[in-house]
C-alpha cells in the first residue's frame, strides 16, 4: 500500500515539474479543436504575380465592342444616286458621318472628281450607277445600255463604265432602266458580266415589271432591291416622312433599303435626321451588307 502511495506522489511531482518547465520556456501547446487554414485557402489569399508581358497586353488591348445585336432596332442602307452631275453638293454630302452608299454615274465630266472625293472615306461605299434604257425616249441618256444591243456590246458597255470608276467599286445599281430591267435576255447578259467580275447588283426598281431581283437570285448574283424612294417629291418634309417610313420598315422587318438623290434638300434632311435615327437604334450599313 505504501508503495502505491509513493508511486502516485512521484507522478504528481513529475507532472508539476513538466508544466512548470514548459511555461518557463514559453512553449505554446496546441489548442484542442483549433481551426486551421488548408493549403488551398492559404494559396487563395496570396497575391498572384502577373507576368509583365500580360500586363502590357491589358494596357494595349483594344476596347471591347459595346454594341450588341439586340440593341439594334433595325438596319438601313441608304443609296444616294446620280453623283457626277453636281459636284458643288459634294462638300455638303461629305460632312455626313453616317454610313451611306454612293452611286456614281460614268461618262460625265465630274465622274473622276467625285470618285477621288469619296473613295478614301470609310463611311461611304461607292458603286457604279449604270445607265440603262428607260421606256420613255424623252428620258434617254447620251450613253446607255440598250435592249437592242448584243451580249458583247452590253458587256463592253459595262467594262467601259467600270473603267470610269477606277476599280474602286464592288457593286452596281441601275440608273433609269425601266425598259432594260424588264427585258429578261438583256438583263441576263448584263448580270452575267456582273457575276464574272465578282460584283453585286442592286435593283433600283424603277419598274414593277423588273426581272432583276428574281433573275439575279436564280443566277447566283448577290443582289438586293430598293424598298423606298426618299425624294420623288423634292420637299424637305416629304423626304423626312419617307425616312420615317424607312425606319418603320426596318423596325418591322429587320432591314430596309432606301434610295435618295444627289439633291440639296435630300442631303440637308439626311444631315438633320440620320443622327437622331441612330440614337433611336437604327444602324446604317452599306447596301453590300443587305444582299441576298
Amino acid at each position: 500500500m505504501k508503495k502505491i502511495i509513493l508511486i502516485l506522489l512521484l507522478i504528481v511531482v513529475l507532472g508539476a515539474g513538466y508544466f512548470a518547465l514548459t511555461e518557463e520556456r514559453g512553449v505554446e501547446l496546441p489548442k484542442k479543436e483549433e481551426e486551421t487554414e488548408t493549403p488551398e485557402e492559404v494559396s487563395d489569399k496570396e497575391e498572384v504575380e502577373v507576368p509583365q508581358e500580360e500586363k502590357d497586353k491589358e494596357k494595349t488591348a483594344p476596347p471591347k465592342e459595346t454594341e450588341k445585336e439586340e440593341d439594334v432596332a433595325g438596319k438601313v442602307a441608304i443609296i444616294i444616286d446620280d453623283l457626277g452631275y453636281n459636284p458643288s453638293l459634294d462638300k455638303e454630302l461629305a460632312e455626313i458621318d453616317n454610313t451611306l452608299t454612293l452611286a456614281i454615274l460614268p461618262f460625265l465630266n465630274h465622274t473622276a472628281q467625285v470618285v477621288d472625293t469619296f473613295k478614301n472615306r470609310d463611311n461611304f461605299e461607292l458603286i457604279l450607277h449604270i445607265p440603262l434604257e428607260p421606256i420613255s425616249k424623252d428620258a434617254h441618256e447620251e450613253r446607255m445600255a440598250m435592249t437592242d444591243m448584243s451580249r458583247a456590246e452590253i458587256i463592253h458597255f459595262l467594262d467601259e463604265a467600270l473603267n470610269e470608276m477606277g476599280e474602286v467599286v464592288d457593286g452596281v445599281n441601275n440608273h433609269k432602266g425601266s425598259k432594260f430591267t424588264s427585258d429578261k435576255e438583256s438583263m441576263k447578259w448584263l448580270l452575267e458580266g456582273v457575276k464574272e467580275r465578282g460584283l453585286f447588283f442592286v435593283d433600283s426598281y424603277t419598274s414593277g415589271e423588273s426581272v432583276v431581283f428574281s433573275l439575279a437570285r436564280e443566277m447566283g448574283v448577290p443582289t438586293a432591291k430598293r424598298d423606298i424612294f426618299l425624294d420623288v417629291v423634292d420637299d424637305p418634309q416629304e423626304i423626312r416622312e419617307k425616312l420615317y417610313e424607312v425606319e418603320a420598315k426596318a423596325r418591322r422587318e429587320g432591314a430596309a433599303i432606301a434610295i435618295g438623290h444627289h439633291k440639296e434638300n435630300t442631303i440637308r434632311v439626311l444631315k438633320e435626321e440620320l443622327p437622331a435615327m441612330e440614337e433611336r437604334g437604327i444602324k446604317f450599313v452599306p447596301v453590300s451588307k443587305l444582299l441576298k
